[in-house]
C-alpha cells in the first residue's frame, strides 16, 4: 500500500491549518485527513464543521474515536500504524501529542511537516533546538513522566533530520529558515470575503484557568475591567475548554455576550462581523489573526498575564514560557505585510 500525504489531527486548530498547507501546497485531493478526536464536545463539534470545509477542497476524511477508552487508543495506534508507515508526507500538528509520539517509530515518510496548534509551536521549535526529550510547556509532575520522557525522546529522534517542514504563522527559533513555510491563511482569504468591522469589544477567550495556570477569580475580575473600559457593548468568544460555570459567572459580571464558536475564532471572526479592538490574553491569537483577518483597521490588544494571576502552583517552566511569549507579543511583526503590531497591557 503507498500513500501521497497522510494528515492526523487531533483539534479544530490543527484541522484548520492542514486545509491550509493543503491550499499552499496544491495537495488536497492527494491528502487524507484521519481527525482522531478529543471527549471535549465543542471541539469534536468544530472538528465535524471542518471536515465539511475538508470535503469541499476534495480531501478524503476518515473520522477516529481514540480517546473513548484504553482498547480505542490500542486499536487506534494498531489501525494506525501501517498508514503511517506507508505515506510519503506525514502531517501532525501536536509533536507532544502521548498519541502522535505512539505512533512516530513507524514514520518512514519523506517529509514531516508540523502545522500550528496554537502557541505550542514555539515551544516545539524551542525544544528542537535545544535537544532533548519533546514536553509540553504548562505539564505537571506526574507519574507518567517516565513513559512520557521515552516517548518524548523517541519524537525528538524522529522528527531530526533535513525531512522536517514547519508550516506556521508563529515567530519560531530554532528551526532552519529552509525548513520554515510561512502560513498566510490564503485559503482563509479566498473562502470568505474581508468582514464588516463593527464597533464594540471582541475578547478572545483562554482556558488558562482550566489548564491551571491562571487563578480564576482573577482572571475574572481582569475581564471584567477590560469590558469596563471599552465603554462599548461586547463579546466574549469561549475557548472551547472554558468551564460553563465560568463563563456564566463572566458573562453576568462583565456584561460581555458570551459566544462558543462554532468554528476556529479565525474563520468566525473572518467571517465577521468581527469588533474594531480585539482584546486577547496569551495565546495563538496575538499572532493568528492580524494573518487572518488581513489588513483591516482592527487595534489589537494584548493582556499580560501578571504574577498576582498566575495559580500559586503554575511550575517556573510555565511561568518562563509565559514570560517569553508575553515579550515577544509587545514587539511582534507579523508576516502578514501591514499589520500594526499589538499592543501590550499590563
Amino acid at each position: 500500500m503507498s500513500l501521497d500525504t497522510l494528515g492526523l489531527v487531533e483539534s479544530p486548530a490543527q484541522f484548520l491549518h492542514l486545509i491550509e498547507w493543503c491550499y499552499a501546497e496544491g495537495a488536497a485531493e492527494r491528502t487524507t485527513a484521519v481527525v482522531l478526536a478529543p471527549r471535549q464536545p465543542q471541539a469534536v463539534a468544530q472538528l465535524r464543521e471542518l471536515a465539511g470545509f475538508a470535503a469541499e477542497e476534495g480531501m478524503a476524511v476518515e473520522w477516529r474515536e481514540p480517546r473513548t477508552s484504553v482498547a480505542a487508543f490500542a486499536g487506534a495506534v494498531r489501525r494506525l500504524r501501517p498508514a503511517v508507515r506507508a505515506t510519503r508526507r506525514l502531517v501532525i500538528g501536536d509533536p507532544f501529542s502521548g498519541l502522535i509520539q505512539t505512533l512516530l517509530p513507524a514514520v518512514r515518510a519523506q517529509q514531516l511537516i508540523v502545522v500550528d496548534d496554537g502557541t505550542a509551536t514555539m515551544e516545539f521549535a524551542a525544544q528542537y533546538a535545544a535537544g532533548g526529550a519533546l514536553r509540553r510547556w504548562d505539564s505537571r509532575p506526574s507519574l507518567l513522566d517516565l513513559p512520557r520522557s521515552v516517548l518524548g525522546q523517541q519524537a525528538r529522534r524522529v522528527l531530526a533530520g533535513d525531512r522536517l517542514r514547519l508550516f506556521t504563522v508563529m515567530p519560531v527559533v530554532g528551526v532552519p529558515a529552509s525548513r520554515l513555510q510561512a502560513n498566510r491563511y490564503a485559503w482563509l482569504h479566498g473562502r470568505f470575503a474581508p468582514p464588516r468591522v463593527a464597533g464594540g469589544v471582541d475578547v478572545i477567550g483562554s482556558s488558562l484557568v482550566e489548564s491551571g495556570v491562571a487563578d480564576r477569580e482573577a482572571y475574572l475580575n481582569r475581564v471584567v475591567a477590560i469590558a469596563a473600559a471599552s465603554g462599548a457593548p461586547g463579546r466574549y468568544f469561549a475557548h472551547r475548554r472554558e468551564d460553563p460555570d465560568k463563563l456564566a459567572e463572566l458573562s453576568l459580571a462583565s456584561g460581555l455576550r458570551v459566544v462558543r464558536p462554532r468554528l476556529p475564532v479565525e474563520i468566525e471572526l473572518r467571517r465577521g462581523p468581527v469588533a474594531a479592538r480585539v482584546v486577547s490574553f496569551p495565546s495563538s491569537v496575538g499572532y493568528t489573526l492580524p494573518v487572518a483577518l488581513g489588513g483591516l483597521p482592527i487595534e489589537y490588544q494584548f493582556e499580560a498575564v501578571p504574577e498576582e494571576m498566575l495559580d500559586l502552583a503554575v511550575s517556573r517552566r510555565a511561568r518562563e514560557f509565559l514570560e517569553r511569549m508575553s515579550a515577544d507579543l509587545r514587539t511582534a511583526r507579523h508576516w502578514a505585510p501591514g499589520q500594526a503590531p499589538l499592543t501590550a497591557s499590563a
